[in-house]
């Protein structure tokens, strides 16, 4: 089994439980879970949030930045493998070994943790601008959805057909927009490659994440933090979809991923 770890399961029994229960199991790390470790105090909280991961060094798999990700073709052929970052995941045994120096307090690990965190803050701020923007948007997903349906999103029930290609619908318009503005988006993608980008799936991911806002009644009045940390829940979604599950205990995350596993394999098989 290889999962991706939420922030909230790094320092989880579950974690632990996870890696102890097989030797071939593994857990993955996305960017957003090293930039949500380094917020307060960057040294202890990124050793306290490596802490159980540390003890299982050769069972850890450490992605490729999302920006690096979102250059990705979605060509299936070795999808998972361009996804990680090796020298990272080889390397991941001895940045434990620095994260214990630079606990020692030897300086030039701190710095460097230390500018990994302001960079990591600095993103954090950026998202929590866009969130201020997107929370007007998000009413308007639910246009093409009548009553039933929408109680269809409420109660997390399957999805009609009819759903899901007006959903794939609304995924393409905005995954189409980002294609076309976002500075690090593939050069060319088939249609045949494009439900296998990090741009399409996460984008899905949005729109469900909007969704459920509407149906419990929008997104307008809710706090920009709150707001913000979805967006962050929808990239740790957006990246299991490409292995076999997230480890969190967010409820509304592990609704979105089902969800999204949904309409992939409903719509493209």
């Amino acid at each position: 089994m290889q999962m991706v770890v939420d922030s909230n399961q790094l320092q989880n029994p579950q974690l632990r439980a996870f890696l102890e229960a097989s030797t071939a199991n593994r857990a993955i790390l996305t960017d957003y879970a090293a930039m949500e470790a380094l917020q307060g105090n960057a040294v202890k909280s990124m050793v306290n949030a490596m802490s159980i991961v540390g003890d299982y060094p050769d069972q850890i798999i450490v992605l490729k930045t999302t920006q690096s990700i979102c250059q990705l073709s979605g060509e299936a052929d070795g999808l998972q493998r361009r996804l990680i970052d090796t020298s990272q995941t080889s390397g991941f045994a001895e940045y434990i070994r620095k994260l214990k120096v630079a606990e020692s307090g030897y300086q030039p690990m701190v710095d460097e943790l230390l500018k990994m965190a302001r960079d990591a803050t600095e993103q954090l701020n950026r998202m929590l601008l866009d969130a201020a923007e997107v929370a007007p948007i998000f009413g308007d997903l639910s246009a093409g959805f009548n009553k039933e349906e929408r109680r269809i999103i409420r109660d997390n029930a399957p999805l009609t057909m009819t759903m899901v290609d007006t959903l794939i619908k609304s995924v393409i318009d905005v995954s189409c927009e980002i294609f076309r503005t976002h500075p690090n988006a593939p050069h060319k993608v088939t249609y045949e490659q494009l439900p296998n980008t990090f741009i399409f799936r996460n984008s899905l991911c949005c729109c469900l994440l909007a969704l459920e806002w509407t149906a419990i009644g929008g997104a307008k009045d809710a706090q920009r933090h709150k707001i913000r940390n979805d967006m962050i829940d929808s990239h740790f979604v957006t990246y299991a979809t490409y292995f076999d599950g997230l480890l969190s205990d967010d409820a509304k995350a592990l609704r979105m991923y089902s969800r999204a596993k949904e309409v992939l394999e409903r719509a493209f098989g």
